[in-house]
């Protein structure tokens, strides 16, 4: 068997193993070649179930090579392109109008940084003083100043060259 759509739609259906009821159930399709103009054929689909949509849906995405994966963030699938390290769809996921790329990319980030006990100091500290910029009481470059001076003293902090209580310390000084 040389066809590669064969040999994928083969695989897929041992997977199933025993439970054949579970598995993409093939049915002979109802395609024919119709007349579109005086020198052009084109196949046309005539189904007579939704099943039949479906299942020809299934057929061109195995026959196209569709790559698919199951969202981390929603759980459904999607289809990419591109990189093949995409993790998220690009569905609306929140009342926001954010997707699941930014939502999760986010989650995810905050997740691996959550346990971090230094980067939460900084954190706390970065919000505070965010929101005096955004009340107008701390002037851009001042705070930007301080973040940079502030990533210093993170990165000094967690190469051990300063505790993280002289760090917290600083933090509420500067």
């Amino acid at each position: 068997m040389d066809n590669p759509y064969l040999r994928k739609l083969v695989a897929y259906y041992d997977r199933a193993g025993d439970d054949v009821l579970s598995a993409f159930q093939f049915q002979p399709r109802s395609m024919n070649f119709e007349v579109i103009d005086d020198k052009t054929f084109a196949e046309a689909l005539h189904p007579k179930t939704i099943y039949d949509l479906i299942d020809f849906s299934v057929r061109e995405c195995v026959k196209q090579e569709v790559k698919m994966r199951v969202c981390k963030n929603c759980g459904r699938y999607f289809t990419f392109t591109g990189r093949s390290s995409a993790e998220y769809c690009n569905r609306v996921c929140d009342d926001k109008g954010r997707t699941c790329k930014e939502v999760g990319a986010s989650l995810t980030w905050s997740k691996n940084r959550g346990s971090d006990a230094v980067f939460m100091e900084y954190r706390r500290e970065y919000k505070k003083r965010f929101a005096r910029i955004k009340r107008g009481t701390v002037e851009p470059d001042v705070f930007y100043a301080w973040g940079e001076k502030a990533r210093e003293k993170m990165s000094e902090c967690e190469d051990g060259k300063l505790s993280l209580e002289e760090f917290s310390d600083w933090l509420k000084q500067s």
